[in-house]
């Protein structure tokens, strides 16, 4: 039974990550500028705090991407550079958000061993990676946007 609940709510959370990378990957700078783009009629809005790919790449009056090395775009370098931070934070929420789903299995193992000790130790290690990882996962987050911050 355990085994079955285990599977299922590990694949619950992936597909829920991989959907919601999908999508904000595939978001167009268009969408995102319109009424219904969640991004309050600015460019560049955020999807479950996943941004965009082309975070930092748009025009703000005309929510356009901008050419690479012309109107303010970095150089060539520089815009696939962008592109690739961008993905790269969105892969980092991803394991944050997996992380949390480890930290609430741990604790569901947890609560329902409470008499055997092999049980509980097990779910202590379980939330105690868990946590590890997310303060890892955060830590990655602010250094991918410390770099991100620098390129211009």
């Amino acid at each position: 039974m355990m085994q079955i609940a285990k599977r299922l709510l590990v694949s619950v959370f992936l597909v829920l990550s991989l959907a919601g990378t999908v999508v904000a990957l595939n978001q167009p700078p268009a969408y995102a500028a319109g009424a219904g783009g969640g991004g309050g009629g600015r460019c560049g809005g955020r999807f479950l705090t996943f941004p965009t790919w082309y975070n930092g790449l748009i025009d703000p009056s005309t929510c356009d991407l901008l050419q690479p090395g012309k109107g303010g775009a970095p150089a060539i370098q520089g815009y696939i550079m962008r592109i690739v931070l961008n993905v790269i934070e969105i892969l980092l929420q991803v394991v944050a958000y997996v992380t949390a789903g480890y930290i609430i299995y741990g604790g569901f193992k947890y609560l329902t061993s409470p008499s055997d000790s092999n049980k509980v130790a097990a779910a202590r290690k379980t939330i105690q990676n868990a946590l590890i990882g997310l303060i890892i996962s955060f830590l990655s987050i602010a250094i991918v946007t410390l770099i991100a911050g620098n390129i211009k």
